[in-house]
C-alpha cells in the first residue's frame, strides 16, 4: 500500500468509493504507510498516545465526565443496606456483579472506585487490540488503527461507562466466528445481552453456516443464557430481572436522540416553548409542543425497525451460504436501527458500534485479497468506518465539551452558544443516518431479490459459493 492510498485498506479499484468519505480517509490516513500498518511497536506507540490523550481530556477539560462512576459507586455502597432487588434497576442484574469489582478494587473508597472503573476498561480496551493485532491477518494494523482512532474519538467516555463491554463482547463475538469456535462466539454474545439486553437481537447474526455451527452457536448462546437468568432470579428475583424494561418504556425524549433533532432546533431558534429537565431517569429529555407525537413515531418507528431487521436475518439465513462480513453488516443494522429509532440516545451508545466494525476488517483480513468481492467489500468498509469516525468525533464535541450549553438555562452566555452547540447535535445526528443509510445499502446489496436468487440457484447447480468462514 502506497502512502496516498486509504487507511483501511490495500489498493484503489473502480468499487472504491468517491466522495467525502474517500476524501476523508485518504487526508487522516496519509501517515498509515504499510510499513507502519505491519509495525507492531508503531501501533503500539499510537495505541498509547491516543489513550494518553483520552485521558488528558478526562483530567484537564471534562472531569465531570465521571459523574455516572459516582453513581454506581454510590448504588454499590448502599447494595448491602438495600439488596440488589432495589439496586440499579435500570440495568440487567449481572451489572451488579460487574460493578462490584471496583469497589472491591478500590478498597470502599470513591476515588479508588472511579481509577479501579477506568482501569477495567482500559485493560478490556487494551486486550481487545491485542486480540485485533493477533487475528486481523492481513488487515490486522488496520484493524487496529480503526479501533484506536474510534476509541480516542469516543473520549473519557469510554472509560467512564460499562457500554465499551458490550462493543468489545459483540466484536469478540464476530472474531470466534472467524475462528469457528461457534460455541464461544453464542456465550459471548448472551453475556452482552446479560450487561445490555440489546446484544441478544445479534444471536441470528451468529448463525452464516453449516447445520451444525448453528446448533453450537446457538447452544452457547442459549446456555449461557439461561444459566445467567437463573442466577439472576436467584440472586434478587423475577421482579428484579424485568425491571430494565420496565425501566425503558417509561422514559421520554432524550436530547441527543435523531427525534428529538426538530425540537431542539427550535429551541435553540427560539421558535417554540420548549424546555429541557432532567428527569427521574438520569436524562435530560425536551419537553414541548409536538413533543408527545414526536415520541409516539419514535416508539413505533423503533417497532417497524426491528421488525425490518427480523425479516433481513429471515431472508439471509432463507437464502443460505452467509459469509461472516455480511454477518457483520446484519450486526451493524439492528444497532443502527436501535440508535436511530430510539427516544433515547446517550453518548456511550456510539461505543456499540465500534466493536464490531474493527473486528469486520479481522474477516476482511482473513480472505484472499485477489478477489473482486475482497476490493468491493472493503470499499463499503472503509466508508461506513470514516462516516462512524466522523459521527463519534462530532458526539465528543457534543458531549461532554458543549453538553453545558445543551441543557442549561443559567446565564446569558448560555443562550448565545446553545445554538452552535445545538447544531453539533444536528450535524452528529445526521452523520448517524448516513451510517446507518450505508449499511442499509450494503446490506440490500446482497438481499434484494436478484442477488437472493442468484445465491439460491448457486446452491442448486454445480458451482460451490465461499464457504461461510470467508
Amino acid at each position: 500500500m502506497t502512502a496516498d492510498q486509504p487507511l483501511i485498506g490495500t489498493g484503489a479499484t473502480a468499487a472504491t468509493p468517491s466522495g467525502l468519505s474517500t476524501r476523508i480517509s485518504r487526508q487522516i490516513t496519509l501517515a498509515f504507510t504499510r510499513e507502519r500498518l505491519q509495525s507492531g511497536r508503531f501501533l503500539l506507540f499510537f495505541w498509547f498516545v491516543a489513550r494518553l490523550v483520552i485521558c488528558c481530556i478526562w483530567a484537564f477539560l471534562t472531569p465531570s465526565t465521571q459523574g455516572d462512576v459516582v453513581y454506581y459507586y454510590e448504588k454499590i455502597q448502599v447494595l448491602f443496606d438495600s439488596g440488589p432487588a432495589s439496586t440499579l434497576t435500570e440495568y440487567p442484574t449481572p451489572v451488579i456483579a460487574l460493578l462490584v469489582v471496583p469497589y472491591l478494587l478500590g478498597f470502599g473508597t470513591q476515588h479508588g472506585y472511579v481509577v479501579a472503573f477506568a482501569l477495567m476498561m482500559l485493560a478490556l480496551d487494551a486486550a481487545f487490540t491485542w486480540s485485533l493485532w493477533h487475528t486481523g491477518g492481513a488487515m490486522k494494523g488496520q484493524a487496529v488503527v480503526f479501533w484506536t482512532l474510534f476509541l480516542a474519538l469516543v473520549g473519557p467516555t469510554a472509560y467512564l461507562r460499562f457500554d465499551l463491554l458490550t462493543s468489545v463482547l459483540a466484536g469478540w463475538s464476530v472474531i470466534f466466528l472467524l475462528r469457528r469456535h461457534h460455541v464461544t462466539a453464542g456465550a459471548l454474545t448472551a453475556a452482552g445481552a446479560a450487561v445490555k439486553l440489546w446484544p441478544a437481537l445479534l444471536w441470528p447474526a451468529l448463525l452464516p453456516g453449516s447445520r451444525r455451527q448453528k446448533i453450537t452457536t446457538t447452544a452457547g448462546f442459549a446456555v449461557t443464557g439461561i444459566v445467567l437468568v437463573l442466577a439472576s432470579i436467584g440472586f434478587a428475583g423475577w421482579d428484579r430481572l424485568m425491571s430494565p424494561l420496565h425501566w425503558q418504556s417509561g422514559r421520554g425524549l432524550q436530547i441527543e436522540s435523531i427525534a428529538a433533532t426538530p425540537p431542539m432546533l427550535g429551541r435553540a431558534l427560539g421558535t417554540g416553548d420548549y424546555v429541557v429537565t432532567l428527569s427521574r431517569y438520569q436524562a435530560y429529555e425536551i419537553w414541548g409542543p409536538g413533543v408527545s407525537a414526536i415520541v409516539a413515531v419514535a416508539d413505533m418507528a423503533f417497532y417497524v425497525g426491528i421488525v425490518a431487521a427480523l425479516l433481513a436475518y429471515l431472508v439471509w439465513l432463507w437464502r443460505g451460504h452467509g459469509r461472516i462480513i455480511e454477518a457483520v453488516a446484519l450486526l451493524q443494522l439492528v444497532i443502527l436501527i436501535m440508535i436511530v429509532t430510539n427516544k433515547t440516545f446517550s453518548p456511550q451508545y456510539i461505543m456499540w458500534i465500534g466493536g464490531p466494525q474493527a473486528a469486520a476488517y479481522a474477516v476482511l483480513g482473513a480472505r484472499s485479497q485477489r478477489t473482486e468481492s475482497f476490493f468491493t467489500d472493503r470499499s463499503r468498509m472503509n466508508a461506513i468506518s470514516m462516516w462512524m469516525l466522523v459521527a463519534t468525533a462530532f458526539t465528543l464535541l457534543v458531549y461532554p465539551l458543549s453538553y453545558d450549553r445543551l441543557v442549561s438555562d443559567w446565564n446569558v452566555s448560555d443562550e448565545l452558544l446553545r445554538l452552535p452547540a445545538t447544531v453539533l447535535l444536528a450535524l452528529r445526528n445526521v452523520a448517524v443516518v448516513i451510517v446507518l443509510g450505508l449499511v442499509v445499502r450494503w446490506v440490500w446489496s446482497y438481499l434484494r431479490p436478484s442477488a437472493v436468487r442468484a445465491v439460491r440457484a448457486r446452491r442448486g447447480g454445480t458451482v460451490l459459493p465461499p464457504g461461510p468462514g470467508r
